[in-house]
Formats: C-alpha cells, sequence, structure tokens
C-alpha cells in the first residue's frame, strides 16, 4: 500500500497564532495570524507564485504591520514547523511495516526548503510533491494526478492521510481512500483497521 500524508498540522506543528506570537508577543497575534495566513495572498505562496517579501509588503494595510515586521513572521514559519515524535514513529513503523510513503503538501519554497535540510523522517519517503514546487494546490484534482503519474501509483492502491476533509475528498473523488486527520492515536487505530499494521 502507499500511504500519502500531508505535512502541516499532521506530520509537523502549523500553528500560525504561535508563529506570530513567538515574534512579536501574544497580544494581537490572533488577528495579525488571520490577516497574514487566512488569505489568499498565502495560497500564493504555497503555490510558488507570490514571494515573501512581496506578500509582506502586500499585507502592511491588513496587519497595521511594516514591511520588515511582516517578513519577520513570515521567515518564521519554517522554524516552526517541527515534527510530531508520535507521527514520525508511526511513519517508522508503517516504512518498516514494508509500505512505500510519500508526502503531497501545500507549502512555499522556504518551508520545504527548511524541512528538508533539518528533518531526517525524508528517509522513510519515497518521494514527495510539494505545491510551490509544482505550481498547484490541494485540492486542485491535478495536483493528485500528478503525484499518482510521477510515481506510478494506482489510485485505489493509494491511501491519503490530511487534516483537511476537502483535500481528503478530493482524493476520494479520483479514487484515492483517504482518512481524515485528527491525531496520531486515531491515525494508528485507523490503520491497524485497515490492516496496515499489526494489532
Amino acid at each position: 500500500m502507499a500511504v500519502i500524508f500531508d505535512l502541516g498540522r499532521v506530520v509537523v506543528r502549523w500553528d500560525p497564532v504561535a508563529i506570530v506570537s513567538g515574534v512579536r508577543g501574544p497580544e494581537g497575534a490572533t488577528g495579525i495570524a488571520e490577516q497574514l495566513f487566512n488569505h489568499p495572498d498565502w495560497l500564493e505562496v504555497d503555490r510558488g507564485t507570490l514571494s515573501l517579501h512581496t506578500m509582506a509588503r502586500q499585507a502592511q494595510g491588513r496587519t497595521g504591520l511594516s514591511m520588515a515586521e511582516n517578513l519577520a513572521i513570515l521567515q518564521a514559519v519554517p522554524s516552526s514547523l517541527v515534527p510530531d515524535p508520535a507521527m514520525v514513529a508511526l511513519i517508522e513503523e508503517l516504512h518498516g511495516a514494508g509500505h512505500t510513503l510519500y508526502a503531497l503538501s501545500n507549502m512555499g519554497h522556504a518551508s520545504i526548503d527548511w524541512l528538508e535540510q533539518h528533518q531526517s523522517f525524508w528517509r522513510f519517503f519515497s518521494g514527495k510533491v510539494v505545491s510551490a514546487r509544482v505550481r498547484m494546490l490541494k485540492p486542485e484534482p491535478d495536483i493528485y494526478r500528478y503525484l499518482l503519474v510521477s510515481f506510478d501509483l494506482k489510485a485505489g492502491e493509494c491511501l491519503f492521510i490530511d487534516d483537511s476533509p476537502a483535500n481528503v475528498a478530493a482524493a476520494e473523488a479520483l479514487g484515492l481512500r483517504g482518512l481524515i486527520f485528527t491525531d496520531p492515536a486515531r491515525c494508528r487505530a485507523h490503520l491497524i483497521a485497515q490492516g496496515l499494521l499489526p494489532a
């Protein structure tokens, strides 16, 4: 079985409010995080079509912060993407059980570059597709098709794990099996129930 993992909020931490708080302190962090990361500009960073510098400049009016202040927050994102030890253990277990593992993530260039340079869990993965590098985003069908074609995978022999119901639904529409991720323990229980791991 090919098991395909989302990264943010599945394998690695993704907490925008904590990122803002770490740079500026907690006051107003929720609002700033909302204006930066729940905005179409952030999707374009993930798509690889907008630089962090341009986003920081364009966000000044929304956040009330200077370009430099916005940029400091955006540049703090990569190092905040800390792996969840329970998920790394589960990934290692799946790999040891003979499954082939892939990553399919909406992520900008700076974040994926940092993860590749600083994290060792990649040794368990046979490949990855990252939105900024292919100029496509989940839940667009083409990014799933790109993954399947790139690694010669059959949709019916894949399980896709993502915290976003929309992303899982898009995968299922193309014939992949899907699992909406909530936490490592429930993910493990599902994998055992599906016969992918021993009880």
